[in-house]
């Protein structure tokens, strides 16, 4: 396969596991709205599609061998990776608890990137360049409109417990970015996505213990919570790992911004909620830093 079409794969695999997390948004928001509990369904997000990675991941073994006996250390990158994911769900719901849904999101998906790209300059993994500088602040700038609604956002007073969660729900995201974009190429994806989410389902287990489980009710409900653990989690999880070892940390990060533009386009067609003409220019900037990426 040439070089060219495995990064043309890889950019495909990252901005497909965004436009899911983006459709998985809705159907998670409508789920708890139905009464299920947050943490119950970060719970099950990373728990429902393990069978399935476990799955692939045996399938694959033999004809991998022994490229799947990970070192201590690529242990420890796998296992921090998967935590990182739980810990992150975890901070973005406790950012949601004071500030409502917007803000959390708009700073966690908004701040991830800036984070990725600076630590990858600092360690030397990348070379900011221009062309790269400039497709991250329209990327940044185009997520802002996207997300931001007509009206504006009220802080409550206590925003400023709420900015923090948001805040290191950010840097979490930024370590599962890194995470993934540092994997070893010898560790194929299935398997540190297997290992990562098994980790992340471990560290949610207690949580969601603490807070009190709340399954879903009715059939519908179940049929959503199995597409957000398999699909919009498993699946895009090993979309974006693939890929990500194949682009680089800065470029996966900014790919991953075409979630919130998926979710308000979502919104926008299924519920009736038309886009603001600042919406629109969001789409138009966020296309531009991925034509700006991708030729880069």
């Amino acid at each position: 396969m040439s070089r060219s079409m495995v990064a043309a794969l890889a950019w495909g695999g990252v901005v497909l596991a965004g436009a899911l997390w983006g459709a998985g948004a809705l159907v998670a928001q409508w789920l708890m709205a139905g009464g299920m509990a947050p943490h119950t369904l970060a719970l099950a997000r990373f728990a429902l599609g393990l069978p399935l990675l476990w799955w692939w991941h045996w399938r694959q073994r033999p004809a991998c061998g022994a490229a799947l006996r990970m070192t201590g250390r690529e242990r420890l990158l796998v296992a921090g990776t998967g935590a990182a994911m739980a810990l992150n769900v975890s901070c973005w719901f406790a950012g949601i608890e004071v500030l409502g849904a917007a803000l959390p999101t708009i700073i966690s998906i908004c701040c991830a990137p800036a984070i990725v790209a600076g630590v990858a300059a600092l360690r030397g993994w990348e070379r900011l360049t221009p062309r790269v500088a400039a497709a991250l602040l329209l990327a940044l700038g185009g997520v802002l409109l996207v997300a931001v609604a007509p009206g504006g956002l009220a802080l409550p007073a206590r925003y400023a417990a709420g900015i923090a969660w948001s805040l290191a729900s950010a840097v979490l995201h930024a370590a599962v970015v890194l995470g993934n974009a540092r994997m070893p190429a010898r560790i194929p994806a299935v398997t540190a996505s297997a290992w990562g989410m098994t980790a992340a389902a471990l560290c949610m287990l207690p949580v969601a213990a603490l807070q009190g489980l709340h399954g879903p009710a009715g059939a519908q409900a179940w049929l959503g919570l199995a597409y957000t653990g398999v699909v919009t989690t498993s699946i895009a999880y090993l979309l974006f790992a693939w890929g990500a070892r194949r682009l680089g940390p800065t470029a996966a990060g900014v790919c991953t911004l075409v979630e919130p533009l998926v979710a308000t386009l979502l919104a926008a067609w299924l519920f009736a909620h038309p886009l603001a003409p600042q919406q629109w220019l969001g789409a138009v900037l966020l296309a531009a830093a991925m034509v700006l990426l991708t030729r880069s």
